[in-house]
Parts: C-alpha cells; structure tokens; sequence
C-alpha cells in the first residue's frame, strides 16, 4: 500500500478540527448545473437515519435512562422485520464461466461504476467532476448470465475525456473468470462526452457527464496568476506494475522539474494537526480520505517546514516542483519547500 494512502488514515482524524468551521455546500447540484438535464436527481437520493433531537435540562444519569442502549434501535433502518429470516432468501446460482470462444456473439455488456445511473431517456450516466477520475468496470456475460473469460473489449470516447489504465493488468487485459475488467476515466472540459464500449458486434454507450467546479458551486482553480494548470498535470501517462508506477509528462510541465513554481488546488490532509506540514494538493475537492479525486496525475504531494493552515478553501502555494518518472508511493509530483501566497 502507498505510504502516503497510509497517512490518510491520521488525516481523517483532522476533520474534528476542521468541522469547527462548516464545509462549504456547492451553491446547487451538480447535476442542476450539467449539461444533461435529463437525469433524476432525486431518484438516487435517499434520506439518513433520524437523530435524537437533544434534550435541555436533563441530568447524565437522566440522559442515559431516555437514550436507547442501541443507537439505531426502534429506528426503520435496524429491525428484525426488515425482511425475512436469512434462511428463507432464495440461493443465488452462481453460474460457472464460459470462455469467448465457447460464448460466441452470444454476448452481453454491463458498465458498472460507483455513480452509474441511468436517465429518463434510459442512458447509462456517469457524473464527474472536470479532471477527476473514473473508476469503471465493464462486465461480459452470456445472454443466460455465465460470465465470459479472455474477452477483449475495446473503448472509444468522443469529447475531452480520455480513457486510462488503473491498474498493473493494463488496458490490453481479458476479462478474468468473473467476466469483468477494469479501466479509468480521466474526465476532460465540461460537456456530455460519449463513451462507447465494443465487442464483437456488441456495444454498449455511456454519458460522461462532465461538470466545471464553477458549475458545481465550487470555488473555480482556472485563472490564478502564474499557476501551472491542472488540465497540463493531468496530462501525464501513468502505468502501473505490481509494486510501482511510472509516468510520462507534459513537455510543458516537465520543464519545471526542480524549479520554483506555483499550484493552486485542495487540501487532502495527511496529519492529525491544524498545521499540516505534509499533505497532497489536489485538483478537485477530496470527497474521500481514501480517494485522491483526480487519480496519481490529480495530486501533488506537498511538503513545508513551516505548515500550513487546514483549509477547506482552496490555497495557492509556491515552492520547489518536481516530476517522478517512477514512484513507489503512488505520487508523480512534489512540491518542497512550501509556502502559502495570500489569495
């Protein structure tokens, strides 16, 4: 596991500080502000468990006599009556895998993602940020569900986005005995990019739904005086063995290795400290202390000798870059040195 994934685990200890001071809320929806308009939000919503609404004037031994000794007991989300007994769900047949050859053109393909849906118009949507990456899957079966073996599906998008590897198994994989194999989105400009997925004579389209931090009521990185641009950072090619990766960069950015220079972006905490004195600066706003948003190529791996002051918001830093051709750590891009410019 990459040391720095490692040091996310004491950055999730940082946000009992930084709650003290509310996180910003997107000024509306993301997909409110999309270029598609046609997926139903609320569809996909789903109200949290109720809380306990607090009670004044009541004593600690009063307090625990009224609180449930299970938090959630009584609650909709934790009865026995839910469903029925385990022993009454019906077995699932797990069918045995078929190889491509066995299969034939008796085929089937299925995008699976962790933000999948699809709209009224009964396309497969994926909604992301511009510059974050995907991680997709695409199932093969035959029509009577045995998952395909050795398949080897081929990708096309049209539109900004590109499609990359994300693991050591590289994009020329089969599918493996589950039928499945992996493979990224990095997401491009703000527009619906059309993803087509092709075997045989079978395809299977995505939307990319692409959104614009400004669009998405996030505070927008684009036209900071003299910051090197994420859309060059994120050009890097980065591929995957089983225990580092590599990189190719930009002309345009590799002419800045050990040179002073520039980045705005996010804070991803890697200390349980107000002051961080090593942390990852990202493109987009990190939605998971286990997920960098824009992938290896999406963050910059930031060390001051100073620290510097959590924030939401996002900063603008100056200090010494470099490129990593190979990393065991996961990270591409350093920046030593660190100091905060006044925004």
């Amino acid at each position: 596991m990459p040391d720095f994934v490692r040091s996310l685990c004491a950055g999730v200890l940082l946000i009992g500080v930084l709650c003290a001071c509310q996180q910003p809320e997107p000024a509306e929806s993301a997909r409110a502000a999309a270029p598609l308009q046609s997926g139903a939000a609320s569809d996909r919503s789903a109200a949290g468990p109720p809380s306990m609404p607090a009670v004044a004037g009541l004593s600690g031994a009063e307090m625990e006599l009224e609180a449930p000794l299970d938090a959630f007991e009584g609650t909709p989300y934790a009865t026995p009556e839910m469903g029925p007994p385990a022993e009454d769900f019906p077995e699932v047949e797990v069918k045995p895998p078929v190889t491509i050859k066995q299969a034939g053109t008796d085929l089937n393909l299925r995008v699976l993602s962790e933000r999948g849906y699809d709209n009224a118009d009964r396309q497969h949507v994926v909604d992301l940020l511009e510059g974050e990456l995907a991680y997709l899957a695409v199932k093969v079966e035959t029509a009577a569900g045995n998952p395909v073996s050795g398949a080897r599906p081929t990708w096309r998008i049209e539109g900004s986005s590109r499609i990359t590897e994300v693991s050591s198994a590289g994009l020329e994989a089969p599918s493996d005995d589950s039928g499945m194999v992996e493979f990224g989105v990095q997401a491009g400009r703000m527009g619906a990019d059309e993803l087509t997925i092709t075997l045989g004579p079978v395809r299977q389209s995505v939307v990319l739904n692409v959104i614009s931090l400004a669009a998405a009521g996030y505070p927008s990185l684009e036209g900071i005086e003299g910051a090197l641009p994420w859309e060059q950072l994120l050009g890097a090619t980065v591929r995957y063995t089983e225990d580092t990766l590599t990189a190719q960069f930009p002309a345009a950015i590799a002419q800045h290795h050990r040179q002073s220079v520039r980045l705005a972006g996010f804070m991803m905490p890697l200390e349980a400290e107000q002051k961080q004195k090593r942390f990852l600066l990202t493109s987009n706003p990190p939605n998971c202390f286990f997920h960098v948003p824009g992938g290896p190529a999406g963050a910059v791996e930031v060390f001051s000798d100073t620290g510097i002051e959590a924030s939401w918001d996002p900063i603008i830093l100056e200090g010494r870059f470099e490129t990593l051709p190979s990393s065991d750590n996961g990270v591409i891009y350093r920046l030593r040195d660190a100091r905060l410019v006044p925004g």
